[in-house]
């Protein structure tokens, strides 16, 4: 995948009728999934005729890949805003982390499952590609940067970059998990879950265990 993709590439349409089309096919594809959702509903819910839809789009697959450069853009413009907070590494980390942790990102993450499961290979490298240059790309900069500073070692940025997601993937799973049915036995058994931003970035950092040597 070439890093000298850009931004512009993977705008979503910003015309009003069509961005009025994806929102109303988002809303659906997010609550019911790709395969449920008919051209026919989409019209209904946009309040648009079929040839103004065909208008825009080819078909039920371009709305859906519209709709995720749109969860995209919009996950990465929050990001952006992040990492160029002037703070050292650990505050823009935390940033970082509440980002991708926040319970809109649900929305990236079925439509990733989605996308892997009805679309065909070259709307999901699109998707792809677009994930990132919005996403990943960012964050693989900012820890050149930590590398640059000494505030890390070690690994080379792209695995740390992956370190830093896959983590916020599992905490994402905790912090939004389904209340359980009996709250206080759980809690009794497994302790609170209390796993945010802060706690990521003190795990990415510093681990769970304490050094014997500096060997290890």
């Amino acid at each position: 995948m070439s890093p000298y993709m850009h931004l512009a590439e993977f705008q979503p349409i910003s015309a009003p009728t069509a961005v009025k089309i994806v929102e109303a096919a988002g809303q659906l594809f997010l609550q019911r999934g790709y395969k449920a959702v008919s051209i026919n509903e989409i019209i209904r819910a946009a309040e648009v005729t079929k040839p103004t839809l065909y208008y825009y789009f080819s078909d039920k697959e371009q709305l859906f890949v519209q709709m995720g450069l749109r969860v995209l853009a919009e996950m990465g413009e929050r990001l952006q805003g992040a990492l160029q907070l002037p703070d050292e590494l650990p505050l823009r980390l935390v940033a970082v982390a509440a980002v991708l942790l926040d319970d809109r990102d649900n929305n990236m993450r079925m439509m990733r499952h989605e996308m892997m499961t009805h679309l065909g290979p070259a709307q999901r490298a699109l998707l792809g590609q677009a994930f990132f240059v919005q996403i990943f790309r960012p964050i693989v900069q900012m820890m050149e940067q930590a590398l640059a500073e000494g505030a890390v070692t070690r690994y080379p940025a792209p695995a740390l970059a992956k370190m830093f997601m896959g983590l916020a993937d599992s905490f994402h799973e905790f912090a939004h998990a389904p209340a359980h049915p009996d709250n206080a036995s759980h809690e009794a058994l497994f302790g609170p879950c209390e796993l945010g931003p802060q706690e990521l970035v003190d795990l990415f950092l510093h681990g769970v265990g304490r050094k014997t040597s500096e060997a290890v």
